[in-house]
Formats: structure tokens, sequence, C-alpha cells
């Protein structure tokens, strides 16, 4: 079976998976959190692991468990006050298991790398549980899919313009095949799908914007998820690793797919934070 059958079938079976668990409510969403979060930091623990040589069998397992640890205070305010205490846990125990099985000559970046994974989708990938609303129905969720698929529309676009258009390497050491006309038409057109579901009257009005800040909202998330998406391949570079996983097949893993949508989608939830106020 071709690379793109397998990505047509899996793209078919889960998005109705996908929407349920989104529709539903409250705790199918956390569910769907949690879960994307737990196998992307097991992917990130897995690629740290291979770059050091180093056995992943207990990093790995409880990378996942801290990075659920980590996402749930952002369910509630009365819990955010846990997570200087949970922090301090989790640094002990990463550097006990440190001195246990890792290399001296290795200790070092081994560990903050490790640490590194929790905190960035554990923290920050957590917030985008902001995005959604309490109670059952897509416009609980509106905010959290404009956001993804504005990433998506992004990169999608960026692919087709760099190949099309692409004749200045962006960041050639990290992604060879990323260009900046690639990066610019990604961005454009993360604007303009980003607008549609604003006051621009061809969708629902999901956010109350008017177009400069539209513009510069969209302009934001945009240029944070490109970064984003350079950080995790810098990181797959880095390791020796093509993909991050194999968890959806024919499209890699977690950290594969949804790279530009773990430090974008917590920027967004700052900037509607301040929007809101």
């Amino acid at each position: 079976m071709s690379n793109l059958a397998k990505r047509c079938i899996f793209a078919f079976t889960a998005m109705p998976i996908v929407a349920f668990l989104l529709w539903y409510g409250d705790y199918t969403r956390w569910a769907f959190v949690l879960g994307l979060n737990a196998i992307a930091v097991y992917e990130w623990a897995k690629m740290v692991s291979a770059a050091y040589n180093e056995k992943a069998k207990f990093i790995s397992v409880f990378s996942p468990l801290c990075v659920v640890i980590f996402t749930m205070p952002w369910l509630d305010g009365e819990y955010k006050a846990y997570v200087l205490h949970i922090l301090a846990v989790v640094i002990l125990l990463y550097i006990t298991l440190a001195f246990a099985y890792v290399d001296v000559k290795n200790l070092f970046p081994w560990l903050v790398l490790h640490i590194a994974g929790p905190l960035y989708i554990g923290l920050w990938g957590g917030m985008s549980y902001d995005l959604f609303e309490w109670g059952r129905g897509w416009e609980e969720c509106s905010k959290f899919l404009v956001v993804m698929t504005t990433l998506w529309a992004c990169d999608s676009a960026a692919y087709f313009a760099g190949r099309f258009l692409g004749k200045h390497k962006f960041s050639p050491q990290i992604s060879p095949k990323k260009t900046w006309e690639g990066a610019i038409g990604g961005t454009l057109f993360a604007i303009f799908w980003f607008w549609i579901w604003t006051r621009s009257g061809f969708g629902p009005t999901v956010f109350d914007m008017p177009l400069i800040t539209t513009v510069a909202f969209a302009f934001i998330i945009s240029v944070v998820g490109q970064l984003g998406d350079l950080l995790i391949s810098a990181l797959k570079r880095w390791s020796g690793i093509k993909d991050s996983g194999e968890v959806f097949p024919g499209h890699g893993g977690v950290l594969d797919r949804a790279d530009s949508f773990y430090l974008a989608a917590p920027i967004a939830t700052i900037l509607l934070s301040y929007y809101s106020t």
C-alpha cells in the first residue's frame, strides 16, 4: 500500500473520531489534549535518548506521566498554585534518573532536554485547552478548531508556495526545503483563512475582531507556528530521526503533525486573554 493511500485511509478514519471527541464535551476534549500531549512527549524523550544512545525505557514512560500532570493545572485556576511544587518534584526525579542511567559526559544536555519536553509540551501545549468553552457542541470548540486549521492552512500553503515559487532558503541547516517564499505564502494564506472566521461575513463569526486585529493576530500565530515547526525539525535533525513517531500511519507522529500547534496555540491563548480584557 502506498504512503498516500495510508494517509488518506487514516485521515478518513480518524476525522470522525476527533470530531466526536471535540464536539461531545469537556472530558472528551480533555482526554484528546492529554492523549496527544502524552504521545508527543514520549516522542520527544525517544529522540533525545536516541541522540545520546541512552536507554529510553524509564524516561519514555516517565515523560508522559509528567506531561499529564503539567497539563492538568490549566483546567482550573485553583490548581495553578501547585505547578511549582510539581515542577520541583519532576526535576528531582529527572536528576535521579540522570545520575543512575546517563554517562556523565552527556548528563547535563540529556537532563536539560528531557526536562524541556514536559515543560514545552505540557505547560505550553496544555494551555491550548483554554481555547475551549465549557459545554457540548461545535461552538464550544470553535476557537480551537480555527486556530488549528489556520496553522494547517499555513503549513499547506507554505508547502505549495515553496514548491512552485521558492528560491531563497529559510533555514537550510534545519529544513533544507523551507524557503522565504513558502513562509510568506503560508503566512498570507493563514491570514486569509483566519479572516474568514472573523467578521468577514463568509463564515460563522468565531472571533469578533476588526480587520487590523485579525491581520495582526493571524500573522503572529502563523509566524510562531512556523518557528515551532522549525524547533521540532531541529530536534529531529539533531537526533538523526526522520519522523518523531508512527502513531499516525502515513503521517508520522504527533510532533510531525502538530509541531506548529504546540507553540502557536499557547500564544493564541495569551493574545486572546489580552484582547478580551
